[in-house]
């Protein structure tokens, strides 16, 4: 079987391929988007009270190919919209190169100055304990970010008020299905920060309104006609944007970074989330 790297390799170097491999190395990974979408969320909706207002991250893959510029800029896009709470949905660094750990949560220190920020990691951060992890760990929580590893937390802005739970990775084995119970804390409602989107089959007993995914990269490279037959998830439907799961729903984003430095017709995504 065909793997995943040859696969975004050879689709970008046939010609054709939008405006071929130039544009998908060279322009498209580093020409980020901003993506607004509005959620219905709160059980007990207020029609004088704001959005709850929610900038999400996911892949940053600080790498060979993706820089802290990029990485930076993105941040910068972010914040210019004034949030309430940041996410970050895993898959920080890769470590394809020496990385400069100390400049990565310099890179980062901007987001807790501006609001509370939650992180959850994703399988290219390692299985939580290992050494590779633990220097992720270290840099992220010296940035003034706050790991949610198969825990919860409740967050609060005037009225409105949720729980967020942060499950481990679904490829490292540890997204925990207790972590997500069966009942509620009253009538609050959950979001749950999962790097994966098939982490739903795992959490499926669980009762919670709104899952935030990375993973995808929105299939990183989008084929017309077919699709992103490559994207590395079993259930398809979940790729990328807004989707339901039965009463739940989904939403993935496309990423900041990339891997092999590769992007077509799927740009990066700076995700602004309203949830009313």
């Amino acid at each position: 079987m065909i793997s995943r790297r040859r696969f975004l390799l050879g689709a970008a170097a046939t010609p054709g391929a939008a405006s071929g491999i130039s544009y998908a190395h060279y322009w498209e990974p580093g020409w980020l988007e901003v993506i607004h979408q509005r959620i219905p969320f709160f059980h007990s909706p207020s029609p004088s009270t704001p959005p709850f207002k929610i900038l999400f991250l996911a892949d940053l893959h600080y790498s060979r190919y993706v820089p802290l510029s990029l990485i930076s800029e993105a941040i910068t896009l972010g914040l210019a919209h004034d949030p309430d709470l940041i996410l970050l949905g895993g898959d920080y660094v890769l470590f394809d190169m020496p990385l400069n750990f100390p400049a990565f949560s310099q890179v980062l220190s901007p987001l807790a100055a501006h609001a509370p920020v939650f992180a959850c990691f994703g399988n290219h951060d390692h299985k939580v304990g290992s050494p590779h992890n633990d220097a992720i760990s270290q840099a992220i929580i010296h940035a003034g970010v706050t790991p949610l590893f198969n825990r919860t937390t409740v967050i609060t802005k005037g009225e409105q008020q949720f729980e967020l739970t942060g499950v481990g990775d679904l490829w490292c084995g540890q997204c925990n299905s207790a972590t997500v119970p069966g009942w509620r804390n009253g009538i609050l409602p959950r979001l749950v920060l999962a790097h994966n989107p098939d982490s739903k089959a795992v959490l499926r007993d669980g009762i919670w309104d709104l899952m935030l995914c990375g993973q995808t990269h929105g299939g990183q490279m989008h084929i017309p006609l077919i699709g992103e037959p490559f994207a590395p998830v079993e259930d398809k439907r979940y790729v990328a944007g807004l989707n339901a799961c039965g009463e739940r729903q989904i939403y993935t984003t496309r990423g900041v970074g990339s891997l092999y430095g590769l992007r077509l017709n799927c740009r990066p995504e700076v995700t602004i989330l309203e949830l009313v």
